[in-house]
């Protein structure tokens, strides 16, 4: 997705470090010929293991890192955007300062006019649900606290392009819900662009309809999320029904040679199975033969793969993510 409509366009970015020891040089390759091109408007994920190259291109895209080679440009725009940004193991805030001086401090920085800062951080801070913490100083704030007034001032000015470098980490289920609900909400609002990493793979099946997922500092994979599940679906489905017919189905399946494994049921009464068929048109002869033993299913659904099952077969089970 070339040309006009790119809110990013990376190609064939790359980033080489070198070794600074005589003793010891060498290249270490973080980013190899990325080319990749994000929407306007989009909320993307840049995903991938441990050491596979996303906070180097994100830090490359934010101007902060010098590519070895490769261009980035933003065609949708005129000039280039304007960027707000939260890198993980960054000091995304000062310490000292309280909530209100941090955001007057990042706003003078990035040119805002002190009247429209008030304005801009009474919104945010209401949003985010920080604005009773005004006057406390950040490291006093809890975690979750410290990474919402984060997220807040990266939003101030209002950026164009957004870059959040593991925006949830660390933060319990209900803070992480907050910020994927403002994040989504305020993207649909303001036509905003965001990237994003993370290796929290349900964090990013909720904020993003298209994924990148870099292994060994290349993109191995770039599509819509849907389009990810149905390459990887496979044949699998979850049966539900009452556990004292279990005996019954376990002998029918291992007769008609259905592969299948026992999952805990939601209730003690209730059975389920993963029955794993070796095609779609087999679940015909599944449901017959069911039928036929007078099984009535309590629950029958096709299982589909997660973001988190597509991930670890790309990336052959590596985990994490930097």
């Amino acid at each position: 997705m070339a040309g006009v409509d790119a809110a990013v366009q990376i190609s064939e970015l790359s980033k080489t470090y070198q070794g600074l020891l005589p003793w010891a040089r060498h290249e270490v390759r973080a980013v190899r010929d990325v080319t990749l091109a994000i929407r306007r408007g989009e909320i993307f994920g840049l995903l991938g293991p441990n050491g596979a190259g996303k906070t180097t291109a994100i830090k490359m895209i934010a101007g902060l890192v010098e590519p070895t080679r490769g261009r980035i440009s933003f065609p949708a725009f005129k000039r280039r955007p304007a960027i707000g940004a939260v890198l993980e193991g960054s000091r995304n805030l000062y310490w000292r300062l309280s909530a209100w001086e941090n955001i007057r401090y990042f706003g003078e920085i990035k040119g805002v006019p002190l009247a429209q800062l008030r304005e801009q951080a009474a919104e945010l801070m209401e949003l985010f649900g920080i604005a009773d913490k005004r006057d406390r100083p950040a490291q006093t704030l809890s975690r979750g606290m410290q990474q919402k007034l984060a997220v807040v001032l990266a939003f101030l000015g209002e950026p164009e392009l957004l870059l959040l470098d593991e925006p949830t980490l660390g933060l319990d289920v209900a803070s992480s819900q907050t910020i994927q609900r403002l994040l989504k909400r305020l993207c649909a609002e303001r036509e905003l662009t965001i990237i994003v990493t993370t290796h929290q793979m349900d964090v990013a099946q909720s904020l993003c309809k298209r994924v990148g997922i870099m292994r060994d500092g290349r993109i191995a994979a770039c599509s819509p999320v849907a389009e990810l599940v149905e390459h990887f679906k496979r044949q699998d489905y979850i049966l539900g029904f009452n556990r004292a017919a279990l005996p019954k189905v376990e002998q029918h399946l291992a007769a008609e040679q259905v592969d299948y494994e026992v999952v805990d049921g939601d209730w003690l009464d209730q059975a389920r199975l993963r029955v794993k068929l070796p095609a779609a048109r087999a679940v015909y002869a599944l449901m017959a033969g069911l039928e036929r033993l007078d099984i009535e299913l309590t629950d029958f659904r096709q299982e589909l793969p997660t973001l988190e099952d597509i991930f670890l077969s790309i990336t052959g089970g590596e985990g994490g993510a930097a």
